[in-house]
């Protein structure tokens, strides 16, 4: 919103600064309308999701929470996708603008009873997370996408969310959202 605001500023100042022939057209309008346009486009396309490049899109890679777990480091600045089957009920509010969670599956040995990952979701998209099931007994298998990240302070990794679908466009570009 500040740069919205220098720039009305800046259009304002340019267009009161300059002594232009009158032609029938203000030139504010000129010089705003584009600016709005471009001020909206950008808005749109930050509330769209997050948009993956070809060349990383295909390198992506589809993990259960068993097999990611314990691997975390190994993918460490990846883009992977977690299947899961339910979330953690805790969550905790880390940062400013981040909550910790955690995302659950079942071991089919039975052995350890349950294998989880640490994630970390964006404020905005917390609603999204809440609406994830934390029914130990769901059956449905779940996909989350996101980067495989490192606390270095707390020395932990984690899964920073980025969305549940994934859309592919012609070019092999990808788009995550909630």
């Amino acid at each position: 919103m500040i740069c919205v605001a220098s720039l009305l500023v800046l259009v304002a100042d340019f267009s009161t600064a300059l002594p232009l022939p009158r032609l029938g057209v203000n030139p504010m309008k000129k010089l705003l309308c584009p600016a709005l346009l471009f001020t909206f486009t950008c808005a749109l396309s930050a509330s769209t999701g997050t948009r993956i490049d070809a060349k990383t899109w295909g390198k992506v890679q589809a993990y259960d929470v068993r097999t990611l777990a314990p691997a975390m480091a190994a993918h460490s600045r990846e883009i992977v996708a977690v299947k899961f089957t339910f979330r953690g009920k805790d969550l905790h509010h880390l940062k400013p603008n981040w909550y910790e969670g955690s995302i659950w599956q079942p071991d089919p040995k039975g052995r350890k009873g349950f294998s989880d990952v640490r994630v970390m979701v964006a404020k905005k998209d917390l609603e999204a997370f809440k609406s994830i099931t934390t029914d130990s007994s769901a059956g449905a298998e779940l996909t989350v996408y996101g980067r495989v990240l490192r606390d270095f302070d707390a020395n932990f990794f984690f899964v920073q969310l980025l969305g549940r679908t994934s859309v592919a466009d012609p070019g092999g570009n990808a788009t995550i959202s909630w």
